[in-house]
């Protein structure tokens, strides 16, 4: 049963200021703060983390927490409205506060790359962890979520590096895993932001609210105070609340004071003032840090090397590098190669260091030309080979895609004559005089009919095939040092050398 609203007993509190201190939102959480950690002891966790996480594959029935996020993004525009309101009105509000309201329209942002970076099929193929605190979350949420905690959201890619290789040498991660890494750390910094926001605002509300208290407490009877505190309990800011109190109590001091009894419950509920006060104090510079470092820290993942970060710490990429051919390849190269990697792993059960072994082997027993690529293997003429190696069999669909690329010619020739043949006899049909039989003299306007209706017709299919058919990129080298001199060709074009600036424009 949903509890009385505070406006019950404070009707001079504006909705906004009952709505943050509702208790339907729940207690509030803490922040994702712990111990902060240099590199050794980073390595320390990363190494000890890994062996306690449990994980299995994710099935497409999971949780997700796209729910949470939306929840997440809704609580900020609350607090980012209560608090915007509250410096519109001239109250002080603090440093963490400010670091919101000038940040919003980034955290705002957030949500569509985050949307953009881990769609709900890609999240949905990362294997998720099965035991408590974040059972059913994927994995990558759990290194991203200590990542953050240690650190109090302050990214450093050399620490992230040493953390994930420590991670690694216990349990690997899959490379679809550590290309989720800067998405699942957005997603964990906007959880921080969400639960540091809140805890500003309903703190300042609830400050807010004491005052409102103290404005008539000679008319406010105790047994009121104290269901105000109940309900102010439930939310986790009766401290806050009774912090301010204290203070507006002691200022005002008396010794003729007819609120005694009020000092008296007071007392009871707040033994220790000072320290109350004390704890806010260190709270709040807490706060402080921590949003301006979430701040700062979504601003540097999207500026951050992630490719060479992922180089840097995965073990599939080390094995892969050890390949000159694949270290000498373009990054789309390497990508079709990964991806490549990626699926014949999910579809053997096997990890993907034991099909990137499988492949390298392949690749290395070559004697040269195209079975020295991997794409060969991966996609071409060898593919059985790997599939026998690693204990697979083509499906039936890849069978029939292959027997259609083979009578790719022959099937887009008979569509061409087909549908040109049909469009004329269509148009021929029509154009004779109704209940007439097509005569033998409109054979040659048929076929003369043969030439626009053949262009529609090609036109239409070459559409129809652009659309539905993707472009296999052929394999390319980075030459990132430049062409080698076993790799330079001379280029040979037709060319009239009439006078010397058209033969220089053309050198």
């Amino acid at each position: 049963m949903r509890q009385p609203s505070l406006s019950r007993w404070v009707p001079e509190a504006s909705p906004s200021l009952c709505d943050m201190l509702d208790n339907a939102h729940g207690p509030l959480e803490p922040p994702i703060r712990a111990e902060i950690f240099g590199r050794e002891r980073f390595e320390q966790h990363g190494a000890s983390l890994a062996a306690t996480h449990r994980s299995e594959r994710s099935s497409w029935r999971a949780a997700t927490f796209y729910p949470r996020l939306h929840a997440n993004i809704a609580m900020l525009r609350d607090a980012h409205r209560y608090i915007g309101a509250q410096a519109a009105m001239g109250y002080d509000i603090s440093p963490a506060a400010e670091w919101l309201l000038d940040n919003f329209h980034l955290i705002e942002a957030q949500l569509r790359a985050i949307r953009e970076g881990l769609p709900r099929r890609y999240f949905r193929s990362l294997p998720v962890l099965t035991e408590p605190p974040l059972a059913g979350l994927p994995r990558i949420y759990g290194v991203a979520w200590a990542f953050v905690a240690h650190t109090d959201g302050a990214f450093d890619d050399d620490l992230l590096a040493a953390f994930l290789i420590a991670y690694q040498r216990v349990c690997v991660l899959d490379l679809g895993e550590s290309w989720a890494l800067p998405t699942t750390l957005r997603i964990v910094l906007v959880e921080q932001l969400r639960r540091l926001a809140e805890r500003v605002a309903a703190n300042k509300a609830a400050r807010e609210l004491a005052n409102l208290c103290c404005d008539r407490l000679g008319t406010f009877p105790i047994e009121d105070l104290a269901a105000v505190l109940r309900l102010l309990e439930q939310r986790g800011v009766a401290r806050v609340f009774l912090a301010q109190m204290a203070q507006r109590l002691q200022d005002n001091a008396d010794p003729g004071d007819p609120l005694s009894s009020h000092r008296q419950w007071l007392q009871r509920e707040l033994p220790d003032p000072a320290a109350a006060r004390l704890q806010q104090i260190a709270d709040q510079a807490a706060d402080n840090l921590s949003v301006g470092n979430a701040v700062g820290s979504l601003r540097i993942i999207d500026a951050a090397d992630w490719p060479d970060i992922v180089c840097r710490t995965s073990p599939l990429m080390h094995l892969m590098l050890g390949c000159a051919l694949f270290e000498a390849e373009d990054t789309a190269t390497r990508d079709q190669t990964l991806h490549g990697i990626e699926q014949l792993a999910r579809r053997s059960g096997r990890s993907e260091l034991a099909v990137a072994q499988a492949l390298l082997t392949c690749m290395g027993g070559a004697s040269g030309g195209d079975a020295a690529v991997a794409g060969h293997w991966l996609g071409g003429r060898g593919r059985p080979s790997l599939l026998r190696t690693l204990g697979l069999h083509e499906g039936a669909l890849a069978r029939g895609g292959a027997l259609v690329r083979r009578m790719a010619l022959p099937i887009y020739l008979g569509a061409l004559s087909t549908g040109t043949l049909s469009l004329v006899a269509w148009v021929m049909w029509h154009a004779r005089d109704s209940g007439t039989p097509l005569a033998l003299w409109m054979l040659l306007p048929a076929a003369l009919a043969l030439f626009p209706a053949s262009e529609a017709v090609v036109a239409i299919i070459n559409r129809l095939i652009s659309e539905s058919v993707h472009p296999k990129p052929l394999p390319r080298l980075a030459l990132a040092q430049g062409i080698p001199p076993e790799h330079r060709v001379i280029v040979v074009i037709p060319a009239m050398l009439t006078d010397p600036a058209s033969t220089e424009r053309l050198a």
